[in-house]
């Protein structure tokens, strides 16, 4: 459209004169564009919570939150355990010592302690039976050559190093005449436990010798088990 430019009437065309004698106009555009007010949102009336639903709200927000607690816990010691060093050979060796110590089964102590009478008062087949250990000066070399092959079998027998702190064990003993480990017991401690532990393992590993010669009549024999922090283990036998 176009509008005169004095008198301000519309032409639909643009003429060359406009009625007042005007020959000046001005386009003009119409506007169709349509303006929509949006709608103002519908209020949304909201539920209120009974005291039930509240509760049972609050405690699953909780327990998400104790897992993404948990969660977060265990990816972190993942990671740490990840980026740990490896343990060094002798730390793994000491685990794997440690290990084989705690399968180790040990026999009953009542089997193989001593709760009758003092030795002295023991009697086998109506007399007491004298103790070896007494008379080392006067056994024959085949018999003192024969107990040091004893006390060296429980040497070997003997694992030391099972004992944690010092402390001595005595046992007593008696061969029979096919080399059979027979009477044997716990006379003395120190109430050290690694150390009778490993004194009772010793004498479970240990059943028969060889023959023992003829001038050994089946006395008692005292052997001792010793450990002391300056000079170690050592197995002997005591002079009573």
């Amino acid at each position: 459209m176009y509008r005169c430019t004095e008198c301000n009437k519309k032409f639909d065309v643009c003429p060359s004169f406009c009625d007042c004698g005007n020959d000046t106009f001005e386009e003009i555009y119409e506007d169709t564009s349509e303006y929509y007010e949006p709608e103002a949102p519908k209020p949304v009336k909201q539920r209120k919570l009974s005291p039930e639903e509240l509760e049972e709200y609050l405690k699953e927000k909780q327990d998400k939150k104790k897992a993404l607690i948990a969660i977060s816990v265990c990816v972190l010691l993942a990671i740490i355990v990840l980026f740990l060093p490896p343990y060094r050979e002798k730390k793994m060796e000491k685990v794997k010592h440690k290990a084989q110590i705690a399968n180790v089964k040990l026999p009953q102590i009542d089997t193989y302690w001593d709760n009758s009478l003092p030795s002295a008062f023991r009697k086998v087949e109506g007399s007491v039976l004298p103790v070896l250990n007494e008379r080392f000066g006067s056994i024959s070399p085949q018999l003192r050559e024969y107990l040091v092959n004893v006390g060296s079998e429980f040497n070997r027998k003997w694992n030391s190093a099972l004992v944690k702190g010092a402390g001595e064990c005595k046992v007593e003993f008696t061969i029979n005449k096919e080399g059979g480990l027979d009477t044997k017991h716990i006379v003395t401690s120190t109430k050290n436990e690694s150390l009778d532990d490993s004194v009772l393992l010793a004498l479970s590993n240990v059943n028969s010798f060889d023959i023992p010669p003829a001038d050994y009549k089946g006395e008692r024999i005292f052997l001792s088990f010793k450990v002391t922090e300056d000079q170690g283990s050592k197995v002997y036998f005591p002079n009573k």
